[in-house]
């Protein structure tokens, strides 16, 4: 029988339960996350922290907020990641990629801003979706993605008529959950990925050295993976190829 203590059992134990076993077998990969989002989040503190804020504009200045409640997001997804959830993490990948881009957009067109303060209706957030497209292609992708398996409900939400297993929350099977978290560990790192190079891009002039841009000929920048991104990509590419053999 289900009851209430099921519940609570679920969220004051089980759960952490399944979150120690995840961290011991991925640590390397949090790691990896917590080091990339510290960047992120202390280069958005020392802006939005800035003593003269003289030098950041209006727009830049809720940029920079936006940016930080997208890591905030992020780090959500991470905690429901580590608990065993595998459907609701896409959900608000998709929220984060908004946020960012909207970010972008205003960045580039500051009156923007004051169409979401004043008209807050009026601001389509879809349109900045189509603005970032143009600096990156695979955050559009990515969104489009998301909105129609997990956002909107999907075939992805549905199952054979027949009896199946029901789990309270999230569920933590390391044997037969390999290629669904190394799936997931993908669009997870991708996410933070394409926020570090939108950030970087909005703030461009205060940093010296960029990691997700080259300034070309000229003056304009071109985007790059940094080897370190790469040599991570290929890392999640073998491990999902091992356990897709093991089928």
């Amino acid at each position: 029988m289900i009851t209430k203590e099921t519940i609570l059992r679920q969220l004051s134990k089980t759960s952490n339960e399944i979150s120690l076993k995840f961290d011991k077998l991925y640590s390397a990969e949090l790691e990896e996350i917590a080091e990339e989002m510290a960047i992120h989040y202390q280069f958005l503190k020392d802006v939005i922290d800035k003593e003269d804020q003289t030098i950041v504009s209006d727009a830049d200045f809720q940029a920079a907020l936006l940016l930080w409640t997208a890591l905030n997001t992020y780090l959500s997804v991470v905690e429901l990641f580590r608990r065993g959830y595998v459907k609701e993490p896409p959900m608000l990948i998709r929220n984060i990629l908004e946020i960012i881009c909207a970010a972008y957009d205003i960045h580039l067109h500051p009156t923007r801003l004051r169409t979401l303060r004043e008209k807050p209706k009026d601001f389509d957030s879809k349109q900045s979706i189509r603005i970032a497209k143009k600096i990156n292609p695979i955050i559009a992708k990515m969104w489009g993605m998301l909105s129609s398996h997990y956002s909107h409900v999907s075939i992805m939400h549905t199952v054979p008529h027949q009896s199946i297993p029901l789990c309270i929350g999230g569920l933590f099977d390391p044997a037969n959950q390999k290629v669904s978290i190394c799936g997931l560990l993908a669009p997870i790192n991708l996410t933070l990925d394409s926020l570090g190079s939108i950030l970087e891009l909005i703030f461009i002039k205060c940093i010296t050295t960029p990691r997700f841009w080259i300034k070309e000929t000229g003056g304009s920048y071109a985007a790059i993976i940094p080897e370190k991104n790469r040599e991570r990509g290929k890392r999640l590419q073998e491990m999902m190829r091992i356990e897709l053999d093991r089928i």
